[in-house]
């Protein structure tokens, strides 16, 4: 996939703009969506809590005014006198009873219960069969405390209970508040939406009240089992929120739908995912639709550019843009007519120069002519018994013999032989005023070299450097460094000045004047051999300088090169 988009600019345009257009769209898109659930939760559950709070102040309203009826019921001496003698004026009671609770009927049935736990008066229809044990449960507690207790019944309501005192604070009886279902239906009418239930539980997490009466129990011991294994509450598609009722120790659960149901959610997930395929379809056209407007001129200069590199030069390309690439149009045509006309003149240079090198070569001396001329020298200089210009003679002739015929690449034996003779010819021109040491191992002597390489050091080293000395020295020698064949000439003259020494150690070796020779040979061996090897120079700290060749060890097997001499 990589390869691909990097293979031409038509295809980076089209992921470019492909890119641009839908992923902000879809980055955008699920955003939005999630930004959206998230906030609708997040209302819903303010809303939950304020209606938490409304469902605890009824039940805080409801306890404050039951225990003011039942602190005077517990108060009342109509009371008092009908505990004490058993029976007494029930009309007078029931009157007493009703009045005090008539604000709360609606919410509660008010009980007393004399001190054995049966019950005497009700504001229900009729009696309770049932007996309490004053010595266990609400009605010992009741006895118990200074003021009103409240517990949660066996049959899933409220009861709050009052010890009925005399002024000795023995107990003649108790007065009790039991609160229903539909006491409680009542308590929290219109508090939270019809969507929404209510859960009212005791400190244990048992069942007090459920605004679904038929799964009270069921609901209860669900969310039950859930806080003891440490998990939040939940139930599915619904939500759970608590407040904790802090007068009675109570815990009111308000259970309210999801804003967004599990098939809710995967509707909009999957009407977003259509909605992203749509916009992706119609990203792939438009970005294939512009990629392609936008690369066609530059898939039209590459093809011309193609046709230039396969020698087609009247290559011409036709454009009415206006634009930076009708512009680079128009330029590559002028280019390409330049460089044709360039082309052109080239030719015809090259052709003039061929001519003029032939003219050249014709007019140049016969070698052959050359060494007869030496030869006749030599003898003549036998002949008149001057040995000097017999020996410059023959070491002439067989420097010039090598450097005009033989083959570019010499062994390393056979240059040194060269260098031999070339030491001989300097010596006699400065009077024997220096010294040349060679010490090179036999190891390096089959080892190939340009021919003629070490002559312009050598000669670089005894003009410039030890022929302006009384006791003037030159010393070769060559060493082995990763692969490599080093060769150094070194002498002990004056050294050579630091912007000259820059020049020849510098990447432009096209510099003429000075030290051509130095940098004809350094051109050499980089043509031959490639950039990391030629020529490099510096002066010595003790005096003089040092100048040293790197090339490749070649070495030639069983090498029967021919002797200067022959």
């Amino acid at each position: 996939m990589r390869g691909w988009i990097r293979r031409s600019f038509r295809n980076r345009s089209f992921v470019t703009m492909l890119l641009a257009t839908l992923l902000p769209l879809l980055l955008c898109g699920a955003l939005m969506m999630r930004l959206q659930i998230v906030r609708s939760e997040q209302n819903l559950a303010g809303e939950a809590q304020g209606q938490l709070m409304e469902l605890c102040a009824a039940m805080d309203g409801f306890q404050t005014d039951c225990e003011a009826v039942m602190e005077d019921l517990a108060g009342s001496t109509v009371v008092h006198s009908a505990l004490r003698r058993g029976g007494g004026d029930s009309r007078t009671l029931y009157q007493v009873l009703f009045r005090a609770t008539a604000h709360l009927e609606d919410y509660a049935r008010f009980d007393v219960y004399d001190r054995e736990g049966s019950c005497r008066y009700t504001t229900a229809y009729s009696l309770p069969y049932e007996t309490l044990d004053p010595d266990w449960g609400i009605l010992r507690a009741a006895r118990e405390a200074e003021g009103t207790v409240l517990r949660s019944g066996q049959d899933g309501d409220l009861i709050a209970a009052r010890a009925i005192r005399n002024y000795a604070g023995v107990a003649l009886g108790y007065v009790t508040a039991t609160v229903e279902q539909s006491g409680f239906d009542q308590m929290f009418s219109g508090l939270y939406p019809a969507a929404s239930e209510v859960l009212v539980v005791d400190g244990r997490w048992r069942a007090v009240y459920y605004s679904r009466p038929a799964q009270t129990r069921t609901a209860a011991e669900a969310l039950r089992s859930q806080l003891l294994a440490g998990e939040p509450l939940s139930g599915g598609e619904y939500r759970f929120f608590t407040q904790r009722h802090e007068a009675t120790g109570f815990s009111l659960v308000l259970q309210q739908p999801r804003a967004f149901t599990e098939p809710v959610i995967g509707a909009i997930y999957l009407t977003g995912a259509l909605m992203g395929a749509l916009c992706l379809v119609l990203s792939l056209l438009s970005a294939w639709i512009l990629s392609r407007y936008l690369s066609e001129p530059v898939q039209q200069l590459d093809e011309a550019m193609g046709e230039v590199e396969r020698g087609r030069l009247d290559v011409h390309l036709e454009t009415d843009r206006s634009d930076e690439l009708g512009r680079l149009a128009g330029r590559f045509n002028r280019m390409a007519e330049e460089y044709r006309a360039y082309l052109d003149r080239s030719v015809q240079r090259q052709k003039e120069l061929n001519e003029t090198r032939i003219r050249m070569m014709q007019a140049q001396l016969d070698p052959h002519f050359l060494y007869n001329t030496l030869d006749t020298v030599k003898w003549l200089g036998v002949g008149h018994r001057v040995p000097q210009v017999a020996q410059l003679a023959t070491d002439l002739a067989v420097i010039l013999r090598a450097s005009i015929s033989g083959p570019e690449i010499v062994t390393l034996e056979r240059e040194l032989e060269l260098i031999e003779r070339y030491v001989d010819i300097q010596s006699i021109r400065f009077e024997d005023r220096f010294t040349c040491e060679i010490d090179v191992a036999d190891r390096f002597q089959s080892c190939r070299v340009p021919k003629l390489c070490l002559q312009p050091l050598v000669e670089n080293a005894i003009v410039h450097g030890a022929a302006d000395r009384e006791e003037g020295y030159v010393k070769l020698w060559a060493g082995e460094e990763d692969g490599d064949l080093l060769l150094f000439v070194s002498d002990n003259g004056p050294g050579i000045p630091a912007e000259v020494l820059e020049r020849l150690n510098s990447a432009d070796k096209e510099i003429s004047g000075g030290h051509l020779g130095l940098f004809n040979v350094d051109s050499i061996i980089r043509l031959h051999y490639g950039e990391r090897y030629g020529l490099t120079a510096w002066n010595q700290p003790e005096g003089g300088c040092c100048v040293g060749l790197r090339l490749p060890v070649q070495r030639e097997e069983n090498s029967d090169a021919e002797s200067p001499d022959r």
